[in-house]
């Protein structure tokens, strides 16, 4: 009895492992994504803190965050719920 019960907790945990990995790469993914958008939120203050030197500076300057950001999402596709609201660049 004890031998069985040992190898259904066996079975058991080599079957959830994975699901455990993949949670766990899951809420990783989340963390780097809250920690971009803080990054380009104060890096983005700061630039119009400091101005920009023509319109096209700054048109390039979001174009620039835009595409910082989908591409975070390219390599993190999990991630692309997270969006509860606008971004403001």
């Amino acid at each position: 009895m004890n031998k069985m019960l040992l190898t259904a907790g066996a079975m058991l945990l080599l079957t959830a492992a994975p699901a455990f990995a993949n949670d766990y790469r899951h809420a990783r993914d989340h963390r780097e994504h809250h920690r971009m958008h803080h990054w380009a939120d104060d890096f983005h203050a700061y630039a119009h803190e400091e101005g920009f030197r023509s319109r096209w500076e700054h048109r390039a300057f979001h174009h620039g965050l835009r595409h910082m950001h989908r591409d975070f999402h390219d390599d993190h596709p999990n991630t692309r719920h997270d969006h509860h609201r606008r971004r403001h660049w």
